[in-house]
């Protein structure tokens, strides 16, 4: 092989190995977070969030978590179901205590929980990031 030749499957190989993360790439791409600890997911600043997750019976969610903004204290600060389904409603889901800190622009999720990882995204869904379970 000539030098040229291997410069050019260099390139090749270099932008075939740079495809955005799962999660859409986004802000943040992907992340590691382990259970019960804090999770911090860069994401923009916005009204409210969503997060595709799988529920202990192993089933896909959609939730939305609204941030507080002084006018909206009743439907805040919480998880709740997307869809209503098999006698699901909108309802609050479990989770780890959920705010948004504009300093650090970021998601931040205290405790953790198994049910917690999965896709964060803003809440037109154009930006996300995946917040895998970090097992080791």
């Amino acid at each position: 092989m000539t030098p040229l030749s291997l410069l050019v499957l260099l390139v090749i190989l270099t932008c075939a190995s740079s495809q955005p993360m799962p999660g859409g790439g986004g802000v943040g791409g992907m992340i590691y977070a382990k259970v019960n600890t804090t999770a911090t997911i860069a994401l923009p600043q916005v009204a409210n969030y969503r997060r595709e997750v799988r529920n202990a019976k192993d089933v896909d969610e959609e939730h939305i978590f609204r941030v507080c903004n002084g006018k909206n204290k009743k439907t805040c600060g919480y998880w709740e179901n997307v869809k209503v389904r098999q006698g699901i409603t909108k309802k609050k889901v479990a989770s780890g205590a959920t705010t948004y800190n504009k300093n650090k622009k970021a998601l931040i999720v205290k405790n953790m929980r198994v049910t917690d990882f999965g896709s964060y995204m803003t809440g037109n869904k154009k930006t996300s990031t995946f917040v895998m379970n970090q097992t080791w």
